[in-house]
């Protein structure tokens, strides 16, 4: 498998600031952001890769654009809002090492981007666009987004959708659904944590499995459900997979779904994958799932998201 991806990978979302307990309790301002977290994965392990996103003029803002940077993450379509802030999680551990999140975004730049920031995007002849829930979450956002995502189709993107859940940032749930549910019929591929797949699937009155053949008849071509520790679940129209994770020391769950997506994309760009043959190629799809599980578990092992996604050497 040659290093660089062959699919460009383009990001759209929110990069924010998570703020994470040391051992010492002390709150540590650290990169973040699910669609961020997910460029850097795919930077990391050789790709190229683009955020889209608003970014605030203020120290954090800043902090975000020179990591992503570092990182090799193209940043050239992240405008900067003055007067206002970037958004902050307040991420806490349970006794069990597992997470809650406290959000501060209102009004944060990360909402703020509207469709004409992105009018002059060169969108990639052979490309990958990826993006999670989190800017649908206010009607002028969820414009943004949904005009993105038809430029993307239009551009024949390989469109992944990380629905990345976060009810607390909804101020109103009963628009969750019906917007979700709206970028479907765009998505190729799909990644859900089993509890995310239950909630949409109880909220529309069906089982997970149910729920499932549903996306397969709107278009969708493959679902991956995380479950923790547990295997991880590829899914098309004809197959169900179980693949298991890795037995690791868990230090931090945080980020391991965008490590675990962007591993997934970064090994299917690798091997000439596309919208059309995505569906039949169950073989390829199995082993880009078991490179993916190696690349979330690999997160696991150190606090932090950006500087714990795995390298390819590191998984490989």
């Amino acid at each position: 498998m040659s290093h660089s991806a062959a699919m460009k990978f383009t990001c759209f979302g929110e990069a924010l600031i998570d703020l994470l307990p040391n051992q010492e309790g002390a709150l540590l301002p650290i990169v973040g952001g699910a669609p961020a977290n997910a460029a850097v994965g795919f930077a990391k392990l050789g790709g190229t890769a683009e955020f889209l996103g608003g970014l605030a003029n203020d120290a954090f803002g800043k902090k975000i654009r020179s990591t992503l940077d570092s990182y090799g993450v193209k940043t050239r379509y992240c405008p900067t809002f003055d007067n206002t802030n970037t958004a902050l999680a307040v991420v806490t551990l349970d006794e069990y090492n597992d997470r809650q999140f406290s959000f501060y975004r209102n009004q944060t730049a990360d909402l703020l981007v509207s469709e004409a920031h992105f009018a002059t995007f060169q969108w990639p002849i052979c490309g990958l666009f990826h993006f999670c829930s989190n800017t649908l979450t206010t009607s002028e956002i969820s414009k943004t987004h949904m005009a993105l995502l038809k430029q993307a189709a239009v551009h024949q993107q390989l469109i992944s959708f990380d629905v990345n859940l976060r009810l607390n940032l909804w101020h109103d749930v009963s628009q969750l659904s019906s917007r979700i549910e709206a970028c479907y019929a765009y998505s190729d591929i799909l990644k859900f944590s089993l509890e995310e797949l239950e909630y949409l699937s109880q909220a529309a009155n069906s089982t997970s499995q149910q729920y499932c053949h549903w996306l397969f008849t709107l278009g969708v071509k493959v679902v991956l459900v995380s479950n923790g520790k547990h295997p991880v679940k590829l899914i098309t129209q004809s197959r169900c997979i179980e693949v298991p994770t890795p037995d690791v020391q868990v230090v931090d769950t945080t980020g391991a779904g965008d490590s675990l997506i962007s591993g997934f994309l970064f090994y299917i760009s690798q091997l000439g994958v596309n919208k059309e043959n995505l569906a039949n190629n169950t073989h390829k799809l199995e082993l880009a799932a078991r490179f993916a599980v190696k690349c979330g578990a690999h997160t696991c092992t150190q606090l932090g998201v950006m500087q714990a996604l795995p390298t390819h050497e590191q998984v490989s």
